[in-house]
């Protein structure tokens, strides 16, 4: 799992990663200073887990950046209920502004040896580890426009991004997201498996009809055709001979550069 850390001052953040990514089931260990770098990165690679100290700019009166970071990424559907302990040495009405925000939990500083912030981490990522559904329909919840999307991805026959805007073709209808990238759309994915057969478009390998290779086109079995680009030719094709076959219904380039029906 991803943890974020957000802490203005470098030692404690370099010893905040070390403790963070000796704790069972950490995968991943995002460390910054500023919020916006904070905040590029949770849109770029989802997190399971903020640490966040409340003063990132202690030179600034009564600053709370770390509130407002909280604040900011919990208007973000992703993230509404993604666990958020805070590091402070604050004590007193900002107690109430984290149970505004719905935190998991706060660590006062000094952190010490680091055994308490190892501990509530790892609470924290064994429940997210516990809490998830099984055998359960991966989605993606989206907002725009005032509309709120349920996008179930087994129902996604591929996704590409135009202009600035993110389509996404399913088996009956399309949703369009302006001012969303495929890649920031494909890592909110987590089990379905998507092929990038071209930059800015991901196809569900489930959906695969066929593969020509020496044309460079992969066939969907809604009959959409998307192109292989060049770049993307080799790193497509291992992707897509590692993924399972169905008999009858997908085909993959020969030694003479046609197409064979396994």
């Amino acid at each position: 799992m991803n943890v974020l850390i957000l802490e203005d001052r470098e030692n404690n953040r370099q010893a905040l990663q070390k403790i963070v990514s000796s704790c069972t089931g950490v995968t991943g260990v995002y460390s910054y200073g500023k919020r916006t770098d904070a905040w590029n990165a949770a849109m770029e690679h989802h997190i399971d887990l903020f640490l966040v100290d409340i003063i990132l700019e202690p030179d600034k009166s009564n600053d709370s950046s770390g509130i407002l970071f909280a604040e900011s990424i919990r208007k973000y559907n992703e993230y509404k209920l993604t666990p958020i302990i805070f590091i402070t040495v604050l004590m007193g009405l900002e107690r109430e502004l984290l149970k505004r925000i719905h935190c998991y939990d706060y660590i006062e500083k000094p952190i010490g040896d680091g055994k308490l912030v190892k501990e509530r981490v790892e609470e924290v990522l064994d429940a997210i580890s516990v809490g998830k559904k099984q055998d359960s329909r991966e989605y993606v919840p989206l907002h725009y426009d005032g509309i709120g999307y349920m996008v179930f991805l087994d129902e996604v026959v591929f996704f590409e991004n135009k202009s600035g805007t993110l389509f996404i073709h399913l088996v009956d209808d399309e949703i369009r997201i302006p001012n969303l990238s495929a890649k920031k759309f494909h890592n909110m994915i987590h089990q379905t498996r998507f092929l990038t057969p071209i930059y800015g478009s991901y196809v569900n390998a489930d959906y695969i009809s066929s593969v020509d290779f020496r044309n460079r086109e992969v066939y969907m079995r809604n009959d959409s055709v998307i192109p292989i680009g060049g770049r993307k030719l080799k790193k497509f094709k291992e992707e897509f001979m590692g993924s399972p076959m169905v008999p009858g219904e997908v085909s993959q380039s020969n030694s003479c550069g046609g197409t064979t029906n396994q």
